[in-house]
């Protein structure tokens, strides 16, 4: 599928890529252009690299409605699970790796030789 030149910084705008053009095949992967309310996207299968919300008919929102639903709450997530990440009073990745290597790391090589 051809992107018209016009509408590649709009396309970027919402995170597309050069790499991502490549994968608009008309079919599954498509976008829409709008003099007052700029490009959208079909990508019901996430396919690209547009990571904010795709409604249920496979469209995103529209360039100059600037949506970034999807992002605002992935960000409040990933912020919380770092908070409880570090209150844990769980062992560390190192002592896990270690604990995993006293337990199994002999039968691997063992079964080296």
């Amino acid at each position: 599928m051809r992107i018209e030149e016009k509408h590649k910084p709009l396309l970027r705008e919402l995170g597309l890529t050069d790499e991502d053009f490549e994968k608009f095949d008309g079919k599954f992967v498509n976008y829409e252009y709008d003099e007052e309310k700029g490009v959208r996207i079909y990508d019901p299968y996430y396919t690209t690299s547009y990571n904010e919300y795709i409604g249920v008919d496979g469209w995103s929102a529209w360039s100059s409605e600037k949506d970034t639903f999807m992002s605002d709450i992935l960000k409040g997530a990933q912020e919380k699970a770092k908070l409880a990440e570090q209150k844990s009073e769980g062992p560390a990745q190192d002592e896990i790796a270690e604990a995993l290597k006293k337990k199994f790391g002999h039968k691997a090589e063992e079964e080296k030789e």
